[in-house]
C-alpha cells in the first residue's frame, strides 16, 4: 500500500517576531513549528515571498503529514 500525504501552507508575516529586523527569535519559531508537529505536521520547506525593499514581507512554510 502506498502512503498518501496531505499538505498545508502557513503564510507567516515577517513582522511576526522571529523574522523581523536583525533579531531572530528561534524559540518563537520553534514554538510555532512544534505546535504544528504536535498535530502530526512535518516541515518540508520554507521560502520567502512578496519581496519589498531588499527584504521579504512574508515567508511560507510548507507542511505535510500522512493522510488518513
Amino acid at each position: 500500500m502506498r502512503l498518501k500525504w496531505e499538505y498545508k501552507t502557513l503564510k507567516i508575516p515577517t513582522d511576526f517576531g522571529f523574522f523581523s529586523g536583525t533579531d531572530f527569535d528561534s524559540d518563537r519559531l520553534a514554538e510555532l513549528l512544534n505546535g504544528q508537529g504536535s498535530e502530526g505536521w512535518e516541515l518540508v520547506s520554507v521560502f520567502d515571498i512578496e519581496k519589498v525593499k531588499g527584504g521579504s514581507k512574508f515567508v511560507v512554510a510548507v507542511m505535510k503529514r500522512p493522510s488518513e
